[in-house]
């Protein structure tokens, strides 16, 4: 049975992509207000997808597997998610279709691409790279929101703040590149990978409870958070 590491990788990064940067406010509220709200979710995610698989499009396998994907994405999408536990077989199910995908289309050639382009996207250190950092930032943040759900005792899930999406995005970011660099480069990098939570840390235990941007935003989030992103940095800090 062949498999493609390129298909898959960049199919895994799309998906990232699309089910987290690219799921704003507004797609994330009228997906689970309005039926055609799934539609444009899993619309954005076949474009994605499309795009990223570009040179393999010469293929009807790839659209017949990957379109097949994007139907089982929709009903999966469907069940609501409750706990972590929940969430993690969501996101396994969709791996498996990009597993399958990958499986079905082994062994197909490419279109020629540009020499710069090819030698980056048949790289599978860049792909591995992008869905990195998106898990580690964007779906961080949603990782993050399920360990509250599923382990706070008594707590009543609400909105994430965009305080909290946007300083834990940057952040994590901090976090793993400088997991890379202390690795890669030199040790002292290490040092600096939790300063920006530390200051997260000071802030939150200063204001707790004042103002609207620190409101539902617990300590044991941020510790959380940078054990995530240290725990991505350190994946990629191999590759």
């Amino acid at each position: 049975m062949g498999f493609s590491l390129t298909i898959f990788l960049w199919l895994f990064a799309a998906f990232l992509v699309a089910d987290y940067p690219l799921q704003f406010n507004f797609v994330f509220q009228t997906r689970y207000k309005y039926r055609w709200g799934g539609l444009l979710h899993v619309g954005i995610h076949t474009v994605t997808g499309l795009i990223f698989l570009i040179p393999y499009l010469n293929h009807w396998r790839v659209w017949a597997a990957y379109l097949g994907t994007m139907v089982l994405h929709y009903f999966v999408d469907t069940i609501n998610k409750k706990n972590i536990f929940m969430w993690f077989a969501d996101q396994a199910t969709h791996i498996a279709g990009i597993v399958a995908v990958a499986v079905i289309c082994a062994g197909l050639k490419p279109l020629a691409l540009p020499a710069l382009v090819a030698k980056y996207y048949f790289d599978p250190r860049v792909a591995l790279y992008v869905a990195g950092y998106v898990a580690a930032t964007f779906a961080g943040t949603i990782f993050i929101y399920f360990f509250r759900t599923t382990f706070r005792k008594g707590y009543q899930p609400v909105p994430i703040l965009l305080y909290e999406k946007t300083t834990g995005v940057l952040s994590r970011a901090w976090v793993v590149s400088s997991i890379i660099l202390g690795r890669k480069l030199s040790p002292a990098f290490f040092l600096a990978a939790p300063l920006p939570e530390l200051v997260r840390f000071y802030i939150v235990l200063k204001n707790k409870g004042e103002g609207q941007h620190y409101r539902n935003v617990y300590l044991a989030d941020i510790l959380v958070s940078f054990i995530y992103a240290a725990a991505v940095g350190g994946a990629l800090s191999f590759v």
